[in-house]
């Protein structure tokens, strides 16, 4: 019997009070910055490849800066981590964008490439928060 391949390790940089948040509840499409009623929706999920590589928005880390620079209410700086299934990846990959974007380290749940699946499965996968 063949085993399963290992998750696959996210980061998202983020404020402490939203990692807690979305480490309970996951990620919410129709989240909205505080203030920015205006603007659309997040939609997706953001993410990096956590083997330390940046992309091109930078690093998680940076990510959970500049959101406590602007929140500095929100508990400080923090990285949720989230194990992501083989089986989950697999439709993410299956949208050449978002692959070619995860190629590059940034890897991005939209409505139509993966987030309903990740969402669904949130309860089961593997988190901590990592506060900065």
């Amino acid at each position: 019997m063949a085993t399963a391949p290992p998750p696959t390790v996210l980061h998202h940089g983020t404020t402490l009070r939203r990692a807690r948040a979305l480490e309970a509840n996951g990620p919410d499409p129709n989240f909205r910055e505080p203030g920015t009623g205006h603007l659309p929706a997040a939609e997706g999920f953001s993410t990096v490849i956590g083997d330390g590589r940046p992309c091109g928005t930078g690093t998680p880390e940076m990510a959970a800066r500049n959101k406590d620079a602007l929140f500095p209410g929100e508990g400080g700086p923090a990285i949720l981590e989230v194990a992501v299934p083989d089986r989950i990846m697999a439709v993410l990959y299956a949208d050449p964008i978002v692959a070619g974007l995860a190629r590059g380290g940034e890897v991005r749940f939209e409505p139509e490439s993966g987030l309903d699946v990740l969402r669904a499965a949130w309860h089961t996968l593997t988190k901590r928060v990592i506060p900065l």
